[in-house]
């Protein structure tokens, strides 16, 4: 049996909770809303309606736990279903 070993440095929590976030394309930002899947203390899981490219900058704003919103990287995007599984680091 092959084990795979964690790249994380920080321990991920599962958690479900609203998330917004915000880019800009040329002139305009585009903002979307979602959830989260997991969360730590150096990044985080959501889902979007779009592919989002490794690198893109984003804001994201989880209003149940931040006062204001944070910059983070997208670090990977995986297509599942109808929607796209987004992971950033802070």
């Amino acid at each position: 049996m092959l084990l795979l070993q964690e790249k994380r440095a920080e321990k991920r929590l599962q958690v479900n909770l609203p998330v917004t976030y915000s880019f800009v394309v040329g002139n305009d930002t585009i903002t979307g809303n979602s959830s989260t899947t997991n969360l730590s203390d150096s990044g985080l899981c959501f889902y979007a309606d779009m592919p989002l490219k490794m690198g893109l900058r984003l804001r994201i704003l989880l209003n149940d736990i931040w006062d204001d919103s944070k910059e983070c990287q997208v670090r990977w995007c995986i297509k599942q279903h109808n929607q796209y599984r987004i992971g950033v680091a802070f």
